[in-house]
């Protein structure tokens, strides 16, 4: 740790605990703002697929999902690596070359005349994001006074929530005006900013480093453990559970995985910090991140895909039609991450999970094929919103609690990776249970998605209620 860096992290340390300083907010705020247009990136192209579909006539569906997928993988794959590279080497500059190298990918897809540029554009994309979004909160949490940073993740957290929630409709009107290139351009200004800003307002740190290099086997046999697993999830549906593509991608992430924990072990600079599963706030949060967030990317999967097969609503409708629960999730977010500091943060994210768990159920029970928004969509959706403000950032805060700043990286990057997996197992889940007899694209299929989802979201109460310590 450099001279400089000392003297910034003794700064940081001697900031009353009472006030948090200027430069925190304003951290806080670029970390914030850069990372909104990397998830905003992950959910938008669902309502951009169609109309790219129909530039590129001659592609099969196929070869141009892969746009989406390349996106999902290459971000969850790498997630892991970023935590651990940004506390060895820099969280700043390696924010700031993500961020940067997002903005690279976003022009080149906006700019591409074929799919293979497409979808090489997306990969860069989701190198650039990886990279970016571990070391976002791990830039601005030191900044703060320690019982104050739960309000910083809840502010952090309810920024990305309103990200992935705002994707489909800002999508879907971006795509009504300007066409579909500009869900990619609108980033680069928006980045160049941060970028500008980034450079003056944040401050460089580093983890402890014992001298010894990154395990560089472990690396790509890492990566790729995890892009074997993501890829065997997000197309089990298309090539069949049990097909051998399948059947081998689970393998070989098993083999890869199983490999790479065991050198972790002895590693003196280990690409996965099995030190951070001592903690018994840290393993608890992260399983029941993993296991919450299978809901939560169904909801967003499975909401305007309703209003648009079974109510016939066009695209930008149903976009505008979710729209109130982001906003809900948003506000109720910022609010919780000030109890949370107040010792409040299990019985917060308790409440939430059972309230957006009764809303999935609401919406199982009244939800059919007659239109009837507010009286039977409108209410849930916002009792959905309220419960999933109040758990799904507060658990990166749960599980951050009582981790040492010089590990924010590695560990925001390990829940962040949970957080990934259990998007992509969510979206499988929907596509599987609505598909069972026949019935997909109708009331029934998604009913029977709510429930599967809400029931889900049960399980996951009962594991986090007996396995989180409790609150102090």
């Amino acid at each position: 740790m450099g001279k400089d860096e000392q003297m910034n992290n003794a700064a940081v340390g001697a900031a009353p605990s009472s006030l948090i300083p200027r430069r925190a907010w304003y951290a806080l705020m670029l970390t914030s703002f850069g990372q909104f247009f990397v998830i905003f990136d992950s959910t938008v192209l669902n309502v951009a697929f169609p109309t790219i579909e129909r530039d590129f006539p001659n592609v099969a569906r196929t070869t141009l999902a892969w746009a989406l997928t390349s996106y999902s993988i290459g971000t969850a794959s790498l997630l892991l690596l970023a935590g651990r590279v940004a506390d060895l080497f820099g969280r700043k500059k390696v924010f700031l070359f993500g961020i940067s190298l997002f903005a690279i990918g976003s022009m080149g897809a906006g700019l591409a005349s074929g799919v293979g540029i497409l979808i090489f554009a997306r990969c860069v994309q989701s190198v650039g994001g990886a990279l970016m979004i571990p070391t976002s909160i791990a830039l601005a949490l030191p900044e703060f006074p320690a019982e104050k940073r739960s309000l910083a993740i809840g502010v952090w957290g309810s920024i990305a929530a309103l990200a992935g929630g705002l994707g489909p409709p800002l999508g879907a009107a971006v795509i009504e005006f300007a066409g579909w290139r500009w869900i990619f351009f609108i980033n680069v200004p928006a980045v160049a900013i941060v970028v500008l800003l980034g450079r003056k307002v944040l401050r460089e740190s580093k983890g402890q480093s014992t001298g010894t290099r990154l395990d560089m086997v472990s690396v790509p046999l890492g990566t790729i453990g995890l892009a074997s697993l993501t890829l065997g999830v997000l197309q089990g549906h298309k090539w069949g559970w049990s097909s051998p593509e399948i059947i081998a991608c689970f393998m070989g992430a098993v083999v890869f995985l199983t490999y790479v924990v065991l050198r972790s072990r002895q590693h003196a600079e280990p690409l996965i910090d099995l030190s951070l599963f001592q903690h018994r706030r840290f393993t608890s949060a992260s399983i029941a991140t993993f296991a919450f967030n299978l809901p939560v990317a169904g909801f967003w999967f499975s909401a305007p895909l309703f209003m648009q097969t079974v109510w016939n609503w066009s695209v930008l409708k149903s976009g505008c039609s979710i729209m109130p629960t982001p906003v809900i999730i948003f506000l109720t977010a910022t609010i919780s991450g000030r109890y949370s500091d107040r010792g409040w943060m299990k019985r917060i994210i308790s409440s939430g999970m059972l309230l957006s768990g009764l809303g999935l159920f609401g919406l199982f029970v009244f939800l059919d094929e007659n239109v009837r928004y507010f009286t039977h969509y409108f209410p849930f959706a916002v009792l959905y919103g309220i419960g999933l403000g109040l758990a799904w950032s507060t658990l990166t805060g749960a599980a951050l609690m009582g981790i040492d700043h010089e590990k924010f990286g590695i560990a925001n990057g390990t829940n962040l990776t949970f957080r990934q997996m259990g998007g992509a197992m969510g979206v499988a889940m929907v596509i599987a249970v609505s598909g069972v007899a026949g019935v997909a694209g109708s009331a029934a299929a998604f009913q029977r998605v709510w429930l599967a989802l809400a029931l889900w979201v049960a399980v996951t109460l009962a594991f986090f209620t007996f396995a989180y310590p409790k609150d102090h």
